[in-house]
C-alpha cells in the first residue's frame, strides 16, 4: 500500500514530528493568552483601585472640605 516498510516508518515519524510541532505551537499560543488574560486582569484592578481612590478622596473633600486636620 505505502511501498516498502521503511517509507511507512518515515512517513510515520514525520507525521508524529508534524503533531509534536503543532502541539508545541499550540501550547506556546495558550501560554501568551495566559499572560494577556492576567495582564489584562491586572490592569482591570489597578484601573479599580484608581476610580476607588478618586471617589473616595471626592467624599473626603465633601466632607471635609479644609482637609482633616486644621
Amino acid at each position: 500500500m505505502y511501498g516498502t516498510p521503511a517509507v511507512s516508518v518515515r512517513r510515520s515519524r514525520e507525521d508524529s514530528a508534524r503533531g509534536i510541532d503543532s502541539l508545541l505551537w499550540l501550547a506556546a499560543g495558550a501560554a501568551w493568552a495566559i499572560v494577556a488574560l492576567r495582564a489584562w486582569s491586572q490592569t482591570r484592578k489597578v484601573e479599580a483601585r484608581r476610580r476607588t481612590f478618586v471617589v473616595s478622596d471626592r467624599l473626603l473633600t465633601q466632607v471635609f472640605p479644609h482637609g482633616i486636620r486644621h
